[in-house]
Order: structure tokens, then sequence, then C-alpha cells
């Protein structure tokens, strides 16, 4: 009698793995189906002309059409954004903050933490950035510096930092450095480990002085990056002016490559100054759409409440909104102002590795596309209103696919139509299409004036002992923008959607940077 009993649980058992097993590679199909899903998507829109030419012409040639008007309406709108953006920076540059924040009753309890991974950075590139905290119109008794270093580097780098300190004294009052270990289980290479390890640090040392972890606000800020004076006296408005700060990132909306800008070469200048533009006009009109980027503010709670940054994962911006979004049932969004952050366009040793190094950082941007298996996922669990997830899924399918293809499109779609059928040529559509683009292109080329305009004026000014020529040459160089749009703003996010279609898995790699005015210092960041 005794034998049946345990037959019956050996058969539970076997019966409970083989169910469990079946969960598992189910869910291992499903994150599969959702990483093949954005590039797949990406390569039918963007080969549509070949596959669909041949069958229905007359389609595609609507197709065509219907996005060279969509691009010079999207420009317009960019236009539009960027100029009423400059107009609110100029204001709000202009505005004393902290004496503004100091009247409101929350200010006397709120501190300021803000998380730096470095990996082996200059000296001549952390001098300025902790220097730019320093100078901060903000009580340094309130500000809390969490610097941490990948181990292989800590040596020198935790060494640059004393002197640092010592240099600036009370005016980098509390700076606490960490040193993240090489190898934990669980982690890949990237700032999200070394940020998850410092702010679990940090709140040891927090609950050890009795502080009380709701008054803190959390920054993510980049070694190379430096704070406008007024940028945390602006921060702290923001957020103690929000009605629901626990479900807000607070962000500026004013990201500048100033640091390093003429330094560059110029198409690396033009990314840096279309990623500013970019950033500063979808603030203006799709506040509603953005996801945490780069430097970004959570309260401390909230931070803890996610889970803080994943481990698991190279890039450490955009997944992190996800993960709050997710844990506060859909009710997490952004809080935008615009005083700014300055940080360095990408800067190698000479013009070869510029280019590539440019691109490499471009791929790792580009392999934020890992948060749309995370929100599929998200989206099938998650209690959300239906209506939330299809308006989220909607803008995410539109920035893996239409904005991937519109601009190679627009420039060569007619010309893998005609090749796919040469019959189009002979008919109406086949004749007047190409007239029809090429006047598209030809009054998106009018619209760089506006945009150069207002670049130059929203960014420092050009070196005055530059010689005319190359003065003429700068502001000459905007339509280098269309270079750049179907080079650096498609391809490496082509290919990080592609690898992730066939599984592959992005080694990630830190972007080199050099400060030019200084001797040869090589830096990562």
């Amino acid at each position: 009698m005794g034998e049946l009993p345990k037959k019956m649980v050996k058969r539970l058992i076997q019966k409970h793995e083989k169910k469990a097993r079946q969960r598992r590679g189910s869910t291992l199909s499903a994150q599969r189906l959702f990483e093949i899903t954005p590039g797949l998507l990406t390569w039918v829109v963007l080969l549509s002309p070949l596959w669909l030419g041949p069958f229905v012409p007359t389609a595609v040639a609507f197709f065509l059409t219907f996005l060279a008007m969509f691009w010079v309406y999207r420009a317009l709108v960019h236009i539009v954004g960027v100029f009423i953006g400059y107009r609110r920076f100029k204001r709000e540059t202009g505005i004393n903050w902290l004496e503004k924040v100091k009247r409101l009753p929350e200010f006397a309890r709120l501190k300021h933490l803000i998380v730096v991974p470095a990996v082996n950075e200059a000296y001549e590139i952390l001098e300025p950035s902790l220097a730019s905290i320093a100078n901060s119109r903000y009580p340094k008794e309130k500000i809390f510096v969490a610097f941490t270093v990948e181990e292989k580097y800590a040596a020198r780098v935790l060494a640059d930092v004393e002197r640092i300190k010592k240099k600036y004294g009370e005016r980098l009052r509390t700076v606490w450095t960490f040193v993240h270990p090489a190898g934990l289980p669980g982690e890949v290479v990237g700032a999200a480990a070394n940020r998850t390890w410092a702010a679990k640090q940090v709140i040891k040392k927090l609950e050890k002085r009795c502080e009380k972890l709701d008054d803190f606000l959390v920054t993510t800020f980049d070694a190379d990056m430096r704070l406008h004076p007024q940028f945390l006296a602006r921060l702290a408005f923001a957020y103690l002016t929000d009605p629901k700060p626990d479900n807000k990132f607070f962000q500026t909306a004013v990201y500048l490559f100033d640091n390093n800008l003429w330094d560059v070469p110029p198409l690396m200048r033009i990314q840096a100054n279309s990623i500013t533009l970019a950033v500063l006009s979808s603030w203006v009109f799709e506040a509603d759409r953005k996801d945490t980027w780069s430097c970004y503010s959570v309260t401390l709670p909230t931070l803890i409440e996610t889970g803080y940054w994943d481990p698991a994962l190279g890039v450490d911006d955009t997944p992190f909104f996800w993960r709050a979004f997710f844990k506060k049932g859909g009710e997490f969004g952004g809080h935008h102002f615009y005083v700014p952050v300055y940080a360095d366009a990408v800067q190698d040793e000479g013009w070869v590795k510029t280019h590539i190094s440019q691109y490499r950082q471009l791929l790792r941007w580009g392999w934020g596309v890992i948060v749309f298996p995370i929100a599929m996922k998200g989206f099938l669990t998650a209690k959300i209103p239906l209506r939330l997830k299809l308006v989220k899924l909607y803008h995410m399918l539109e920035q893996y696919t239409i904005w991937r293809t519109v601009t190679f499109l627009v420039t060569f779609g007619f010309l893998l139509l005609a090749f796919a059928n040469p019959a189009i040529r002979q008919t109406s559509w086949g004749y007047h299409l190409p007239k029809i683009i090429g006047l598209i292109l030809t009054s998106a080329f009018i619209l760089l004036l506006p945009l150069t305009i207002l670049r130059a004026k929203i960014t420092r000014p050009m070196p005055e002992n530059w010689p005319l020529w190359k003065k003429i040459w700068a502001y000459l160089e905007g339509p280098l923008v269309i270079i750049n749009l179907l080079t650096y703003t498609f391809i490496p996010y082509l290919d990080a959607e592609t690898r992730l279609m066939l599984g592959k898995r992005l080694e990630f790699r830190f972007t080199p940077k050099i400060k030019a005015n200084k001797e040869d210092a090589l830096a990562t960041t």
C-alpha cells in the first residue's frame, strides 16, 4: 500500500515538470516572436517596392507619395516644435529657479541624488562634469553624488575623483565612490548594472544615516555630462509642483552636445545637432509618447519599487521606462522642462575612428529595440486599459517601421519600384511621381534654413579664431543632414533590429571620446 502513493507522487511531479517545460517553451516562443517582429516589419516595408511592385505598382506609387507628403508634414511640425522649444528654453534659463523653489513648502525636505557611472574616463572628462555639480546654484548640503566605476579601472579613476574632490572642497560636499565588481551573476556589461550597484550601495548609506528615502530625487548622469547651473533648482521645482511625482520621470527637453561640438567632424556635429533638435521638438508635441532617455530623474521610492535598472540589459535608459510603466499599472509618464544639460559629441582618435565610434554608439542606441519584446510581454500580462496598450503599440510600430524607412523610401523608393516593374515608367504615375518627390526633396532643403538659424541660436557660438571660410562652411553644412538621415539615422538602427530578428546579441561597447583641447586624453562614456 505504501508504494502506491509514491508512484502517484512521482507521476504528479512528472506532470508538473512537463507543464512547466511547456510554459517555458511557450514563453520562449513568444519572446522570439516579439524579437523578430520589429525587424521583420521594417524589412517588409523597406522592400515593399520590390515585392509589391510587380503586382500592384499603383498602390506602391500611392504609398510612396503618401510617405513623401507625410515626411514634409512632419518636417514642418518639427520646425514649429523647435521654434516653440527654443522660446521656452530662452524664457526658462532667464528665471531664478532657486528663488522660486525656495518658496515652496516642501523644499526644505528635498535632496538630490546624482548617480554617475564611469568606466575609464580621463580626468579631463570627469573634472568639468563634477565641476558643473559643484557650480550648481543649489544648496550643496542637499546634493549627494554616487560615483561608481568599473573594477578594472577603479584605481586610476578613483584617484582622479579624489583629486577633484580636494579641488572643490565643500562645493562637492557629499561624493560617495563605489567600485562595481566585474562578472557578477546575472549581469552584462553596461551602465545599467553599474548604476544599480551604486543605487543599492547608496541606500545602505542613507539608511545608516537615518535619512528618509522619500526625500530623495535620483538623477541619472553620464560621466561626460554637465549641468546648467540652474538645472537642479528647475528640476526641484518640477518635482515639487507635480501632483503625482512618484508616477513621473523628470527630464530636460534641451540636450546639448556643446562640450566639444566645434571640435568634431561635420557629420558628428550634424548628428549631435539633429538629436538636440529632435528631442526638443518631440517634447513640445509628443510629451505623452516620451520614454526615459539618457539624463532623467525619478523619486527614490519609484526607483526601488521598479527594481532599479535591469543589470541583464546593456541598455539602461528606455527599458527603465517600461519597467516603471508596468509596475505602476500604466500610470507613468514624463514631466519636462527647458533648462539644459550638456554632453560630448562622439570624438575618437582621428577622422576614421570617430566615424566608426559614432556608428557603434548609434548601434547601441538602436539596440533599444529590445524594449519591444519587453513591452509586448507586459501588454499580455499587465492590467492596463486596452486603449493605452493599443496607443503605445502603434507608436512603437510607427517608430520601428515608418521612421526607420521613410527617408530611404522617399529617396530611392521609385527607383526600386521601376526596377521591379519597368512598365511603371510608361504610366502617368511613373511620369509624375519622380517630379513630385523631387519637388518634395527640394522643399525639404528649403526647410533646412530655419533649422540652421535655430541651431545656431541654441548651441554655443563657433570659435572666434576660426577663419572665415570655416565659419561659412559651418553654416552651409546643413544639407549634410540628408546624408546623415540615409546613413547614421538609418543603417545602425536597421542593423540593430536585424540582429535582434536573427537572434543575435549585441556586445556592449563603450563609446570612445577625446578632449581635443587636452593632451590626448582618451576617455569612454
